[in-house]
Order: C-alpha cells, then sequence, then structure tokens
C-alpha cells in the first residue's frame, strides 16, 4: 500500500479533484452571466500584477548609483593611487611633494612629473568615456573636476620644481596643498551624491577652509 504523501495537494487546487470542478464551473458561469464582473475581476488582477512588477524593479536613481559605484568609483581610485602609491618606476606624488618640500630635493618630480600628468589624463579620458544614464551624470562631472584639481596640483608641482627654494616656491608649494585639499573634498562630495542617488540622505555643509599663503610660508 503506498504510503500517503506526506505534502498532499489541497483538493481545491487539484485540477482533478471535485472542489477544482466546482470553482471552475461557478467561474464560468459568472463569465456568462455577469461579464461586466468578470472584467473587473480581471483589471483588478493586472493592476496587482503590474504594480507588483513596478516595486521590484529599481528605481532610475537607484539604478544610477549602482552604475557609478561599479564602472566610477573604481576609476577614482585609480585617480587617488596616482598620488599615494608607486606603480613601476613612477613615485606617488605625495612623497615627491614631501621631499621638495621638506629637503628642496627635485629628483622625485623630475622622474615622475610627466607619467604622474599622463596617468592622470587617462583616468579622465576613461571617465568622460563612460555612457552613464542621465541620472548619473552630474555625478560623473563631479568625479571629472576632482580628478582634474589633482593634476592641476602636480602641474603646480612641476612648476614649484623649477624654481629656486624661496617665497615663490613656497607659495606655489601651497597652491599645491589647497587644490589637493579641494579635490578631496570635491571627490567627498561626488560620493555623497552616490549616497543620496542610493536612497541614503547625506547632509550639506560649506567646504572647510584651505591653507592660507601666509600660513604655508
Amino acid at each position: 500500500m503506498t504510503p500517503p504523501s506526506s505534502d498532499p495537494t489541497p483538493p481545491s487546487l487539484d485540477p482533478t479533484g471535485p472542489a477544482f470542478a466546482l470553482r471552475a464551473t461557478a467561474w464560468r458561469r459568472v463569465v456568462r452571466r455577469r461579464p461586466g464582473l468578470a472584467a473587473v475581476g480581471l483589471l483588478a488582477a493586472l493592476l496587482i500584477g503590474v504594480a507588483l512588477g513596478r516595486s521590484t524593479v529599481p528605481t532610475p536613481r537607484v539604478e544610477a548609483a549602482r552604475v557609478l559605484e561599479e564602472q566610477v568609483l573604481p576609476l577614482v581610485g585609480d585617480a587617488d593611487g596616482i598620488w599615494t602609491a608607486s606603480s613601476g618606476d613612477r613615485p606617488p606624488v605625495s612623497e615627491a611633494l614631501v621631499a621638495l618640500r621638506r629637503d628642496h630635493d627635485v629628483t622625485a618630480v623630475q622622474i615622475g612629473g610627466d607619467a604622474w600628468l599622463s596617468a592622470y589624463d587617462s583616468v579622465l579620458a576613461r571617465l568622460a568615456g563612460l555612457d552613464l544614464p542621465a541620472e548619473a551624470r552630474p555625478v560623473q562631472r563631479q568625479f571629472i573636476a576632482a580628478v582634474a584639481l589633482s593634476r592641476d596640483a602636480v602641474e603646480v608641482m612641476i612648476r614649484a620644481a623649477g624654481l629656486e627654494p624661496g617665497d615663490a616656491r613656497r607659495d606655489l608649494m601651497t597652491e599645491i596643498g589647497r587644490l589637493r585639499t579641494r579635490s578631496e573634498q570635491m571627490t567627498q562630495s561626488a560620493r555623497a551624491s552616490v549616497d543620496d542617488l542610493g536612497g541614503k540622505r547625506s547632509g550639506v555643509a560649506p567646504l572647510s577652509p584651505v591653507t592660507p599663503f601666509e600660513e604655508g610660508r
């Protein structure tokens, strides 16, 4: 004797059972006698299905945040690495900045200057070349501007390395720090914009002041 199933099909859902047949017959009678009621029922089911479908599809803003995280933030990380980490024969910008400011040593700038500019240009071209949704493009532009500020700082460093130690070089060294600070602040603002698109609420505040030239000297 075959043991009963541990998960039997409910009689009302069994297409071979009498309960299912009774329900199907009743529904056919409703359709024949009251077609308007049947149409209303079908319309309600359709609307419920559409609503459920929409609730499971990401909004354009959430999708824009996802695309920015997947395609833009890795490139922003590459740009930050130009400043903070060495790559092959290219020293980090930060290391050259310390050597120039503290020891008046221009060697690292002479070695890495052109390589830094080329690396930044490559990242900027890749950032600008991304075809992103309309909702993501304003944030994309923020990141491009932030990376460009760090590139500008490198140009100023190359110029400073060509000067003799003195007030002119010290002023340029101060400007390098100011540009880099603004770059980091803009990057943080752009990251907050990504969070906003993703549904998180980020605060808005004035940017912190950069180093005055008098203090830089």
